[in-house]
């Protein structure tokens, strides 16, 4: 079974727009709804004390997300000028008692959102600063369902791309230069791109041809 985030639409709730740039909610702030993006998309971000920050998240059109059933452990801001549905804990609650696949559709929404946390996590562990953003590339594909050959926007500044994937700013915009060179992206607007994720592999498979050629 997989997550049907219209489930969700027979619990009241109502429509809320953020700026972009707009906090949600904040962290440490008491927490009291789920929120479904429905328009654009959104920063989840922990910081301290000293001011720094580090984004553990992007949540895109379709996907619900909360930080914290009582008191929120994240921040959660507008990437986009976003439109947002906000569920309060209790029509949720109210919802469940009415319908049980609501339950379990809560459930499997909190268990993507830990699974794209896991495989973010294993690549801040184990891959370098490429690896990182190709997959982070192909990643943001799948959530945006952009086809290859096809449009991919990526709304997120670099700052936050940085912060996501923890190498620097000025390191993100020389991959993405790096992925332009072997045609995996071309620039047709800032922040878009048309996406060719078959291009990486057809160099790295003539590059292995010569090379084996050359010996």
């Amino acid at each position: 079974m997989s997550y049907d985030p219209q489930l969700l639409d027979s619990a009241s709730h109502r429509l809320i727009a953020a700026l972009r740039g707009k906090a949600i909610f904040h962290q440490g702030d008491p927490a009291s709804a789920l929120y479904r993006v429905e328009h654009g998309c959104v920063r989840l971000q922990i910081g301290d004390a000293a001011g720094s920050r580090q984004v553990i998240a992007f949540v895109f059109a379709g996907q619900t997300f909360c930080a914290g059933m009582e008191t929120h452990w994240a921040s959660a801001h507008a990437i986009t000028d976003t439109v947002l549905s906000r569920f309060p804990h209790v029509a949720l609650w109210d919802l469940v008692a009415r319908d049980s696949r609501a339950a379990l559709n809560l459930l499997l929404s909190a268990d993507e959102l830990l699974t794209d946390l896991a495989h973010h996590l294993g690549r801040m562990s184990h891959s370098d600063a490429y690896e990182r953003i190709t997959w982070f590339v192909d990643w943001v594909a799948k959530q945006t369902k952009a086809p290859p050959g096809g449009t991919l926007d990526i709304p997120m500044s670099r700052h936050d791309i940085a912060d996501f994937l923890g190498i620097a700013p000025e390191t993100v915009s020389r991959l993405f230069r790096r992925m332009e060179s072997t045609g995996r992206l071309r620039r047709v607007a800032p922040r878009r791109f048309s996406y060719h994720p078959s291009a990486a592999a057809c160099i790295a498979v003539q590059t292995e041809v010569g090379d084996q050629a050359a010996a």
